[in-house]
């Protein structure tokens, strides 16, 4: 194919090119769409003003400043942006060789990637939805390369039906295909600059995640919710001091030990964390999760085996009032502080209470009320600290977020004698009342200290909650929704507007049930689903299940769709007439083969006399039809006619209505 002859397919194809691509906009740079205009104007021009098409070494320079670009764009040619950004690239550059009707083919097959690219960022069910039409678009597409100058709405029903006919397919497929692992890895989306819980932690980082309003996970609880002041969402212990960052312990970690048995009364849910990579999960302590592909440490942590991507759902039991035991090792561990010259007015009070408080509740109990004598401020947007960092807080400044008041409570207890450590995690959550279930978002995120106690384990204590109980009794949002800072990366979030609650949850009841029965339909769920239908998975009850559920459908698609079309005149008259006459042969008078419309009237005159009158209408109508202008009153009046009273009974009642 000449592209220059069929300029209405060259459009289409525009078009659907541009659909793949805007979607992306999200997730790569802006400038890429500007690239893709430019090379579109410059087909444009090929296509319409004889321009020449760009030699060998001008395409070779294109490719090489894309590529650069790209590099430049994302400091890397292999993460998966850069990835994608790359093929969107060769998508739009491609346009400057278009000269075949296999390059057009190769263009629209390409576009098809470029959607299922961006799955790869989000799979809600509005980018589903989205992905349709982009879809739509390019099989409008490819009929244009086949059917010139053919209509929109002609070639959007065919698509309509052609989806309307895979629909069965699809999800016969869905339900039976074998879910099996990915054959390869490859860089997920977003990378380090994923917003998400860190395994390390400094003054400022957590009030960081307060500007985010994305999602972190749900969790829909067996029975009532839980007080939402008992919700603390244990996620990693950071145990390691350095003089200014907490970070994690590697060895505690690696060290398995048989999973927790959860006694009577507990609380049973259901967590499904969002898309991207998970190194630890999350849950109420104590807890007892069944995955195989996790471990439970011996810091009472829940981590991967290895790191899982996408999106994870786990169930869970917990009991708020088991012991979380520990051995003598960790606990001392847990008192180290790093240089000695660091914070000296913090260790100077943490050494008058070790000498004067012989018990460690007693020590525990007097730096709760530090905290409570104190006049400390819970705020987004507190000072930045120096070298001495926790005595500028304590004694200086006295403003500060979570990790502010855990951090340093955990400095004092340590410095005071008592086995501390910090918890990071989430607190609280958001009651989605339409649908029963708890939203947790990352300005949820939390720390919190744990103390060692002789006679009761690892105690969680939280400062926090004596600066600033609200935060804990009623939610972060409760708080600190109107200090600056708040939810700053989510500018378009509806969790500013009061009147958008309810579309919101709307929308989140949506996504959460496709993500619950769509996105997280895997092998396990997969099973159990087939095992509830047919009882057992066999071959043979697999076979009868093909055949029943997916062929059934398929055999009337296919008998809908490969039947002989009935003929119909174009001559809308006779058509009109001959349904006439269909209507006198279903009362006992056919109309022979050949018979003149004259010879049939004046047969159904003498044979039915009492349709006589109406048949005679019928002809004259369809006489004026044949020989009157079709652009003529008359005729339209008569064809009008013709059709309206085809049927003789539906002539009678007219008349007796007119009588």
């Amino acid at each position: 194919m000449n592209a220059a002859e069929n300029r209405h397919a060259v459009i289409w194809l525009l078009l659907a090119q541009l659909f793949a691509i805007l979607p992306l906009v999200a997730v790569l740079p802006f400038w890429i769409v500007a690239v893709w205009f430019a090379a579109a104007w410059w087909y444009w021009r090929i296509l319409t003003f004889g321009w020449s098409f760009p030699i060998g070494p001008i395409k070779g320079l294109l490719a090489i400043a894309a590529t650069i670009a790209v590099y430049l764009s994302f400091s890397s040619l292999f993460a998966i942006e850069a990835m994608v950004a790359v093929l969107v690239l060769a998508l739009i550059l491609k346009l400057l060789e278009l000269k075949s009707e296999r390059d057009h083919w190769l263009v629209l097959m390409l576009s098809y990637f470029v959607v299922a690219c961006g799955l790869l960022f989000s799979q809600q069910i509005v980018d589903v939805v989205v992905s349709l039409l982009q879809v739509a678009v390019l099989l409008i597409a490819q009929q244009a390369l086949n059917r010139d100058k053919t209509s929109a709405v002609t070639m959007l029903r065919s698509v309509s039906l052609m989806g309307l006919q895979s629909i069965p397919l699809m999800l016969l497929l869905f339900v039976i295909f074998p879910r099996i692992g990915p054959l390869w890895t490859m860089p997920l989306p977003g990378g380090e600059g994923k917003v998400g819980m860190s395994d390390s932690l400094e003054f400022g980082d957590i009030a960081k995640l307060s500007q985010s309003g994305e999602l972190a996970f749900r969790v829909r609880f067996e029975g009532d919710l839980p007080n939402l002041e008992t919700l603390y969402w244990r996620g990693l212990v950071l145990d390691q001091f350095d003089g200014r960052r907490w970070s994690r312990n590697a060895w505690p970690a690696r060290n398995k030990i048989p999973s927790p048995v959860i006694a009577e009364p507990k609380i049973k849910y259901t967590v499904t964390l969002e898309s991207g990579p998970h190194e630890w999960l999350y849950a109420l302590p104590l807890a007892d999760i069944n995955r195989a592909d996790i471990y439970y440490s011996a810091q009472h942590q829940w981590l991967s085996k290895r790191p899982i991507s996408g999106r994870v759902e786990y169930t869970a039991s917990s009991n708020f009032a088991q012991k979380l035991d520990d051995s003598a090792a960790s606990q001392r561990q847990n008192l180290q502080l790093g240089s000695r010259s660091d914070n000296a007015q913090a260790r100077a009070l943490a050494s008058t209470w070790q000498d004067t408080l012989a018990d460690p509740n007693d020590r525990v109990a007097a730096a709760i009320r530090f905290f409570e004598t104190t006049p400390f401020v819970y705020t987004l947007t507190p000072p930045i600290l120096g070298q001495n960092n926790v005595d500028e807080f304590l004694f200086t400044t006295r403003q500060g977020y979570c990790e502010h008041f855990a951090g340093s409570f955990v400095f004092l207890m340590r410095a005071a004698g008592v086995p501390s450590r910090i918890v990071v995690g989430y607190q609280g959550g958001e009651f989605n009342k339409r649908d029963g279930y708890l939203l947790v978002h990352q300005s949820d995120a939390h720390a919190w200290a744990e103390v060692w106690l002789d006679d009761r384990g690892w105690v969680r204590v939280d400062p926090t909650a004596t600066v600033a109980p609200s935060r804990i009794r009623l939610g972060a949002e409760a708080l600190l929704s109107r200090q600056s800072g708040y939810l700053k990366d989510s500018p378009m979030s509806l969790r500013r507007f009061e009147w958008a609650n309810r579309l919101r949850y709307f929308v989140d009841n949506m996504n959460y049930a496709w993500a619950r029965w769509v996105l997280n339909f895997d092998s396990d769920t997969q099973n159990s689903f087939l095992r509830g239908v047919l009882g057992e998975i066999s071959p043979q009850r697999m076979l009868i299940a093909v055949a029943f559920v997916g062929g059934l459908p398929l055999a009337v698609v296919a008998f809908f769709s490969l039947r002989l079309p009935r003929r119909h005149s174009d001559d809308v008259p006779a058509r009109y007439y001959l349904n006439s006459c269909r209507a006198l042969t279903r009362r006992g008078c056919a109309r022979k083969t050949g018979e003149t419309p004259e010879d049939f009237l004046a047969r159904v005159n003498i044979e039915q006399p009492c349709w006589g009158a109406w048949l005679s209408m019928q002809t004259q109508r369809f006489s004026a039809c044949s020989y009157l202008p079709k652009d003529s009153a008359s005729y339209q009046d008569n064809l009008r006619q013709l059709r309206r009273h085809q049927s003789p009974r539906k002539w009678l009642d007219l008349r007796k209505i007119d009588e």
